[in-house]
């Protein structure tokens, strides 16, 4: 199932375990050159690093949000198998 759908009809599945802890991190440095910004969401995607800045706006933050909200929560997916099956 895909996160996110972009306006030329692409699903996008983003994969969060195609990205160590370190490249995550990385993204919060305001000293990273934004073409290794690019290779990180693009792997996270499968997309090629050259994609990622030729998005539209609309999809760029479309994908931004969504890799956000999925880093942030990454076990809120329904489709992982719970930690717990008791009520």
């Amino acid at each position: 199932m895909a996160d996110i759908i972009l306006s030329d009809g692409r699903e996008i599945v983003l994969d969060l375990n195609k990205i160590s802890i370190k490249e995550y991190r990385t993204l919060f440095n305001p000293d990273q050159p934004e073409e290794e910004e690019y290779a990180i969401l693009a792997k996270v995607c499968s997309l090629k690093p050259e994609e990622v800045p030729a998005l539209g706006y609309d999809d760029w933050r479309k994908l931004v949000r969504a890799f956000f909200d999925k880093a942030r929560q990454p076990l809120a997916d329904p489709n992982l198998p719970s930690a717990s099956t008791s009520t």
